[in-house]
């Protein structure tokens, strides 16, 4: 009997909560070389594609967080908001077709590296509950903290992250980053996510010319097609890659995007 899905390797909630918090006007990617006055962070990669750094919460120093360009708002484990005495409040989000119940707080001070935010609202979540990844993880790093830096650069074969902090005082953006990606002669719009393995495309918005045979997968609760795509612009190169065709969320078709681009996909390693 044929199987009808496999199971996609990703980060689920992490993805939906990038999805869900995108905004119209996203920030730009773009391939850079950081200055000679950056700040170095060292990171772990893990599963080939979740960057793992140190930071602290409140008091608590050695944290461990996924650090997720597709999430706006960072996310702490419930253990750490209970050894913080936070004072929560009840919540929920949009988590592609289901409403998920979830947790506000607001944490005193949050610093990873360079980066350090006061009074920052955050959601508490048992991280567990949505991902195999979480293991050894004590929450993520979303935009609200990585956009203030001025300018940001992953670099995969040192294992560093490297922050350029502004000038003076600015105002944090609340969006996502977005890669330009040339598809079979038409550049799509796709959200930059560190969170994730795979390339997302929403099958209503794209129609793109596959290869062999399409592949039933499953995400969570949301399924997909696996298909391959050839005549893909990616690192200068053109390839056939490997994506999911998934439906676009109703709720958020007015984003503009086309889909998302997971760094896994891109073999950093």
């Amino acid at each position: 009997m044929r199987r009808e899905a496999n199971t996609v390797r990703r980060w689920v909630f992490l993805v939906t909560l990038g999805i869900f918090f995108t905004p119209t006007e996203p920030a730009r990617a773009q391939y850079s070389v950081p200055s000679e006055g950056a700040s170095a962070v060292a990171f772990d990669l893990r599963s080939d594609f979740l960057v793992v750094v140190e930071g602290q919460a409140g008091n608590v120093r050695d944290l461990r967080f996924i650090v997720d360009t597709g999430a706006t708002r960072s996310i702490i484990e419930r253990k750490v908001a209970l050894r913080l005495a936070l004072k929560r409040r009840p919540g929920r989000i949009v988590n592609f077709d289901r409403s998920v119940p979830i947790e506000w707080a607001e944490l005193p001070a949050f610093q990873m590296g360079p980066l350090r935010a006061e009074g920052l609202q955050v959601i508490v979540a048992d991280l567990a509950e949505y991902s195999e990844f979480s293991a050894g993880v004590d929450g993520i790093i979303g935009l609200d903290l990585l956009s203030r830096a001025q300018k940001f650069t992953i670099d995969y074969q040192k294992r560093k992250l490297y922050f350029e902090l502004p000038s003076r005082a600015h105002r944090p953006i609340s969006g996502c980053f977005v890669a330009p990606v040339v598809v079979q002669g038409t550049t799509l719009r796709l959200g930059l996510d560190t969170g994730l393995a795979e390339i997302l495309l929403y099958k209503n918005r794209v129609k793109v010319r596959t290869e062999g045979k399409p592949k039933r997968v499953r995400m969570g609760r949301i399924r997909g097609t696996e298909v391959a795509v050839p005549e893909v612009q990616l690192g200068g190169r053109e390839k056939v890659i490997t994506a999911v065709l998934i439906d676009e969320p109703a709720e958020l078709r007015a984003s503009g995007l086309d889909g998302y681009l997971g760094t896994g996909s891109l073999h950093a390693t």
